[in-house]
C-alpha cells in the first residue's frame, strides 16, 4: 500500500512538473516590425511580455529584408504586430499570427501619395502610426484586445495601460491641433512622406522630395517643389535621419530656410509618447523661425 501511494505521488510530481514545463505558464512572445509598435506593446505589457523588433529605428523599412535569425524570431512569435498597407504584408505573407494594425483604420481616412504607387496595396500611403489619432482611435485599442487574446491573465493590465496611453495621445493631438491650426493652406517639404497624414489631415500639404523608394528627386522636381513653395506659405523643411539629406540640402539653401530633423521611427526615444513629443519641438522650432 505504502509504496503504491509513493508512485502515485511520484506521478503526480512528474504530471505537475510537465505541466509547468508546457506554454501554460510561458512568457508570450510577441514581435513588433517597426520601433513605434514596439514602444507601443512594451508601454502596454509594462514586463508581462517578451516583446521584440525586427527592424532597428535607424533602418529604412521600406527596403528592409528580414534574415535568417529574424525569420527564427519571427516563427517563435505569439503574436506578430505589424503595419500592412505594403510596408511589411510581403514577408509575412506565411505567418498566421499577425495583426495588421492599419487594417483596422477605415479606409475612409487613408490617402494616396505618389512615392508608394507601386506598393502592394496600390498607393495608400502607409505611415499610420504618426498620426495620434489613428493611435489612440484604432491602433492601440485592436493592439490591447490582442494582447489580451493571447495573454488573458493580464487582460485588465493591459486595458488600464491602453487607456492611459490613449489619453497621453489625445493630449499631444490637440497641441498639434492648435500648432498647426494656423497653417491650414500651407505646404511643408520632406524628403520622404512619412508625417504625411499629420499634415494633410489639418490641411497643409506635404511636398514630398523623393520620387519612389530611394529615388533621389531629378533637378526639374526640385525646381517644381521650389517654385510652389515660393507661390504659397512654408511652414518648414524636414528631413528623417533615415534617409539621404543631399537633395534636402539643396532646397534649404535655394530657399534661404533651415531644415529640421524630424524622425518618423523613434531614433533614440524610449516611449511612442516621446517621439511625438521630439516632433512636436522641432515642428514649433521651424514654426518660429517661419515667423
Amino acid at each position: 500500500m505504502r509504496n503504491a501511494l509513493l508512485f502515485l505521488l511520484v506521478l503526480l510530481l512528474n504530471l505537475f512538473l510537465l505541466f509547468l514545463n508546457t506554454n501554460t505558464f510561458a512568457t508570450k512572445k510577441v514581435v513588433c516590425t517597426l520601433n513605434p509598435y514596439f514602444l507601443i506593446v512594451k508601454e502596454i505589457s509594462a514586463g508581462k511580455l517578451d516583446v521584440g523588433l525586427l527592424i532597428k529605428p535607424g533602418a529604412n523599412p521600406h527596403t528592409f529584408s528580414p534574415t535568417v535569425s529574424d525569420a527564427k524570431m519571427l516563427s517563435n512569435a505569439d503574436l506578430i504586430v505589424a503595419n500592412g498597407l505594403g510596408l511589411d504584408n510581403a514577408y509575412l505573407k506565411n505567418y498566421k499570427n499577425v495583426l495588421y494594425v492599419a487594417e483596422k483604420i477605415p479606409k475612409k481616412f487613408l490617402k494616396t501619395d505618389k512615392v508608394h504607387q507601386d506598393d502592394e496595396h496600390g498607393n495608400v500611403n502607409p505611415h499610420v502610426w504618426l498620426y495620434p489619432q489613428f493611435l489612440a482611435n484604432y491602433i492601440i485599442p485592436a493592439i490591447r484586445d490582442e494582447l489580451s487574446r493571447i495573454d488573458p491573465s493580464n487582460a485588465t493590465l493591459y486595458r488600464r495601460n491602453a487607456e492611459k496611453l490613449i489619453g497621453e495621445l489625445n493630449n499631444l493631438d490637440r497641441r498639434f491641433s492648435k500648432l498647426l491650426s494656423s497653417f491650414r493652406g500651407s505646404v511643408v517639404i520632406l524628403e520622404h512622406p512619412s508625417y504625411f497624414y499629420l499634415f494633410e489631415l489639418s490641411g497643409i500639404q506635404l511636398l514630398s522630395l523623393e520620387e519612389g523608394h530611394g529615388k533621389q528627386p531629378s533637378p526639374e522636381k526640385i525646381k517644381s517643389i521650389i517654385k510652389t513653395v515660393k507661390e504659397k506659405n512654408l511652414l518648414g523643411i524636414f528631413v528623417g535621419p533615415q534617409f539621404n539629406k543631399s537633395a534636402i540640402e539643396i532646397i534649404s539653401r535655394e530657399l534661404g530656410r533651415n531644415y529640421h530633423i524630424l524622425d518618423p521611427l523613434g531614433y533614440n526615444v524610449s516611449t511612442i509618447g516621446e517621439l511625438f513629443q521630439n516632433a512636436y519641438k522641432t515642428l514649433e522650432q521651424a514654426v518660429k523661425e517661419e515667423k
